[in-house]
C-alpha cells in the first residue's frame, strides 16, 4: 500500500506529532507521550504501517506492554483495524511472558530442566508466612507478607546485589535473611515465581549467545508500551534483544511513572540517547481527553517537577469550567461533601485517593444508607495492617483485663521499660489471682515507684474506655495507654489510626467499632467480586486509575503525611527526593484522569502542599495577586517593594522543645510539646493530632515558636 493511500484510509485524523511517530519505522526511537494523547491508537497504526507500507513481515515485530490484559487490547484494536488474520501473525507479549519463551527455547535447545512455575499465590503466601515465623518467631499478618512480596518482587526487577539488599530502608524485620531463605525454598523444590523468570532469562541472554542470536534473529522490530512503568531487569532485556537491529520503538512518558514500589525504573528514558546512540525523541503533547482549565493546570505543576523532559500539554477541548477548590477545616468534611453528591446522583464521578483505607468511611456511610457506590480493586490489607490489630487489641484489652495472650502482644507498646519476664509473671499472677494484669503489675514489690505510677496512669486509662464513646476509646488507646509514643518512637505511620478515628465517629462505644470493622472487612470482600459497571459513583486508588478517565474526578486525601507521604521540606536522603518526586507524578497522574471537572480539598488544618501550587496557578489566584499588587502600589507607591526585608533570627530550640511547652506553628497551629528525642520535637495539635518535626529546620527556618 502507497503511503498516502495509508494515511488517507487510517492516518487522516492524526495530527503531525502522532503521524511523525506513526511513520519512525527504523532506528531507535523513544515516544514520550502525554497523558490523553492517543498513544495506544498511534501504536496500532504505526503496526499497520509497518507492515502494509514497509513490508515488514509481521512476525519480525515484537509488541511488548505492561500487563496481560493490556497485551489482549492492543491485539484486539490491531485485529479491528486491520483484520484478524494479519493479526495472528503478530506477537503481543508482557515483558515475562516473553521470557518464559525465552527459558522454554534454552530447555529443549540445551535439554535443561525448566524450573516449576509457582502461579498459586496463595502458596508463596504459605511459603512467606513460614519463613516469617522460621526468621522473626512471630506470625506475619496479610499487610506484611503483602508487603513482602513487594519487596521480593522489587529486589529482583532491580536486579539488586546481595549488599543493595543489605542496606534496604524497610519496615521489614530481616529482609535479608528472609529473601535468601525464600530464594534456597524455591530452588529446593526446582521452582521458580514470575519474577525469576526475568532473572533467569537475564543470565541465558548474557550467558548463552546462540540463544540470544535466535531471538534476536526472529524478532528485528521491537515496540515497547508503558516504558516508564517498566523495571531496570526488563530494560536490560529489552537492550540486549534490540541490541543487533537498534530497531526500537519505545512509548512512555515518564512524567507517569508512579510504580516506584515494584521497580519502575523511568531513568531509563532520561537516558535513552546514551544507551542507544543516534536516537531519536519523538512527542505527542496535544490532550485530548481533559479540559482547557484541567490541562493548564496539570501542565503548571508537573513543570515543576525534577528528573524529566521539557514537553507541554496543550489543550484540545477548549474551556469548560474551572477547577473548583473547595475549602474545609477538618478532614471529615471530605467524606460528609462526597457522601452527600453520591447521595444526589448527577453523572459519573470517581474519587480517587492514594491508599483504599482512605475511603472506609466513605463506604462506610454509604453502606448505611445503601446508597450504591462501586470500588475498584478493594483491598482488604488494612484490616491486618499491624496498627489496626494492636489498635483492636488494645481495645478487646480494656474489656478483658485478664488475658494474657493478649497482654503479651501490646506490653511493649505501652510505652514502659517493660521486660517480657515481667509481663510474663504478671500473667501468671493474674491468672492465680483472677485480678487484672496491670494491677498485678503495680502490686509487685519488683516494680519500681516511678513504674508504679506509669502503669497506674495506663490501667485507669484503660478501665476507663468501656466508658467511653468508640472515638474517645481510640483516642485513649493513643494517648492515654502510650501506644501513640510507642508508634513516634518507631517512626511509624499513624494514618490507619486516623481513619480509625474517622470510623469511631459514627459508633456509640468501641465494641461495636471492633464489630463494624469486621463489617466492613467483609463487605469490601464482597465488593471484589462485584461487577456493577453501570453505577457512576466510583471509589479506585490512583494507582488503579492509571490509563482510564472519568467525567468527574474528585482527590481524597490529598494532604501533607498522606499524598505527599512526606512533604519536601522533611526530604533529607535521596531515597526521601526519589518518593517526593513518585508522589508528585501520582497526583499529576490523578488530575489528567479528569475529563471536564476536577475537583481538589483545600483543608485548613491539613494543608497540602500540591494543592496550595495549583491554587497558585490558577488564573482567579493569579488575577487576585495581580489586583492585590496593583492596589498596594496604589497606595503605598512602589517604594514599598524596594525596602529591604529585615532577616529575623531563627528561634530559641530549646524554648521549642521543652516538654510541656505551648507553641505556634506557621500553618499547623497552636499546640503543647509532648516529646524531644534530640532531634524531632512531637507537637500535639488541636484538631490535628500529633506531628513530628525536625527541631533544628523548624528553629532555623522560624516556622515554629514558642508562646
Amino acid at each position: 500500500m502507497q503511503k498516502d493511500s495509508f494515511i488517507q484510509q487510517y492516518a487522516a485524523g492524526l495530527n503531525p506529532q502522532q503521524l511523525a511517530a506513526v511513520q519512525a519505522v527504523n532506528g531507535p526511537v523513544l515516544l514520550l507521550a502525554v497523558p490523553g494523547s492517543g498513544k495506544t491508537t498511534v501504536l496500532v497504526t504505526r503496526l499497520g504501517y509497518m507492515v502494509l507500507c514497509c513490508h515488514v513481515p509481521p512476525a519480525q515485530i515484537l509488541t511488548m506492554t505492561y500487563t496481560v490484559a493490556a497485551t489482549h487490547e492492543m491485539r484486539s484494536r490491531f485485529a479491528a483495524r486491520f483484520g484478524d488474520e494479519l493479526a495472528a501473525e503478530m506477537t503481543f507479549r508482557t515483558i515475562n511472558g516473553l521470557s518464559a519463551v525465552i527459558l522454554q527455547y534454552y530447555s529443549r535447545t540445551y535439554g535443561r530442566r525448566q524450573p516449576e512455575l509457582l502461579t498459586n499465590e496463595g502458596d508463596i503466601t504459605r511459603l512467606l508466612g513460614d519463613i516469617w515465623q522460621q526468621v522473626n518467631r512471630e506470625f506475619a499478618t496479610e499487610s506484611t507478607l503483602k508487603e513482602l512480596r513487594t519487596a521480593i518482587t522489587y529486589i529482583k526487577n532491580m536486579a539488586l546485589t546481595d549488599a543493595e539488599i543489605e542496606v534496604m530502608d524497610t519496615d521489614l524485620a530481616n529482609l535479608p535473611e528472609l529473601y535468601r531463605r525464600y530464594q534456597a525454598a524455591l530452588k529446593r523444590a526446582g521452582q521458580m515465581d514470575y519474577d525469576d523468570q526475568m532473572v533467569f532469562a537475564l543470565q541465558i541472554l548474557r550467558a548463552a549467545p546462540p540463544v540470544l542470536g535466535y531471538f534476536q534473529q526472529r524478532y528485528r522490530y521491537f515496540c515497547v508500551d508503558e516504558s516508564q512503568d517498566t523495571s531496570k531487569i526488563q530494560h536490560e532485556i529489552i537492550r540486549l534483544l534490540a541490541g543487533h537491529s537498534l530497531n526500537l520503538f519505545m512509548v512512555g512518558d515518564e512524567d507517569q511513572s508512579i510504580y516506584g514500589f515494584r521497580a519502575a525504573y523511568p531513568q531509563a528514558l532520561m537516558d535513552f540517547e546514551q544507551v542507544y546512540p543516534g536516537a531519536r525523541v519523538l512527542l505527542m503533547e496535544e490532550n485530548y481527553r481533559s479540559s482547557e482549565e484541567i490541562v493548564a493546570a496539570a501542565n503548571a505543576f508537573v513543570a515543576r517537577s525534577r528528573y524529566r523532559r521539557p514537553k507541554t500539554l496543550r489543550a484540545t477541548q477548549g474551556a469548560q469550567c474551572p477547577v473548583e477548590i473547595r475549602p474545609i477545616t477538618r478532614r471529615e468534611e471530605q467524606i460528609q461533601w462526597l457522601f452527600a453528591q453520591a447521595q444526589h446522583g448527577g453523572g459519573e464521578t470517581a474519587v480517587l485517593f492514594r491508599n483504599n483505607e482512605s475511603a472506609l468511611p466513605l463506604v462506610d456511610l454509604c453502606e448505611r444508607s445503601g446508597v450504591p457506590y462501586r470500588f475498584k480493586k478493594a483491598d482488604l490489607t488494612f484490616f491486618t495492617h499491624k496498627i489496626v490489630l494492636d489498635t483492636v487489641d488494645f481495645l478487646r484489652f480494656a474489656y478483658e483485663p485478664t488475658n494474657g495472650e493478649r497482654f503479651l502482644r501490646i506490653y511493649y507498646k505501652l510505652g514502659l521499660a517493660l521486660s517480657r519476664q515481667k509481663a510474663l509473671t504478671a500473667c501468671g499472677a493474674s491468672a492465680r489471682s483472677g485480678r487484672p494484669i496491670l494491677e498485678e503489675l503495680i502490686r509487685s514489690p519488683e516494680t519500681s515507684a516511678r513504674m508504679r505510677e506509669s502503669l497506674g496512669d495506663i490501667y485507669a486509662a484503660f478501665k476507663r474506655i468501656p466508658q467511653l464513646n468508640a472515638a474517645d476509646a481510640v483516642d485513649a488507646v493513643r494517648y492515654s495507654c502510650g501506644y501513640g509514643a510507642y508508634l513516634n518512637q518507631k517512626g511509624m505511620d499513624t494514618g490507619k489510626l486516623a481513619i480509625l478515628e474517622i470510623l469511631a465517629e459514627q459508633e456509640p462505644h468501641a465494641l461495636r467499632l471492633l464489630d463494624r470493622l469486621e463489617e466492613l472487612r467483609m463487605l469490601m470482600a464482597a465488593k471484589g467480586s462485584e461487577t456493577n459497571s453501570d453505577v457512576p459513583f466510583i471509589l479506585s486508588t490512583i494507582h488503579s486509575s492509571k490509563g482510564l478517565e472519568y467525567d468527574r474526578v474528585v482527590l481524597l486525601d490529598a494532604f501533607d503525611g498522606v499524598l505527599p507521604a512526606k512533604p519536601e521540606i522533611c526530604c533529607r536522603t535521596p531515597e526521601d527526593t526519589r518518593q517526593y518526586e513518585e508522589d508528585r507524578r501520582l497526583f499529576y497522574v490523578a488530575m489528567t484522569r479528569a475529563q471536564h471537572k476536577l475537583v481538589l480539598f483545600n483543608c485548613r488544618t491539613m494543608p497540602s502542599a500540591f494543592v496550595q501550587e495549583v491554587i497558585f496557578s490558577l488564573p482567579e489566584s493569579q488575577a487576585e495577586r495581580e489586583r492585590a499588587r496593583a492596589e498596594t502600589d496604589r497606595v503605598w507607591g512602589r517604594r514599598v517593594s524596594a525596602a529591604p526585608v529585615p532577616i529575623l533570627p531563627p528561634v530559641d530550640r530549646a524554648a521549642v522543645t521543652r516538654v510541656g511547652a505551648t507553641v505556634q506553628h506557621a500553618v499547623f497551629g497552636r499546640g503543647v510539646v509532648r516529646e524531644f528525642d534530640g532531634r524531632f520535637v512531637t507537637v500535639e495539635f488541636s484538631g490535628l493530632r500529633v506531628k513530628k518535626l525536625d527541631a533544628a529546620l523548624v528553629a532555623e527556618k522560624r516556622l515554629l515558636w514558642a508562646l
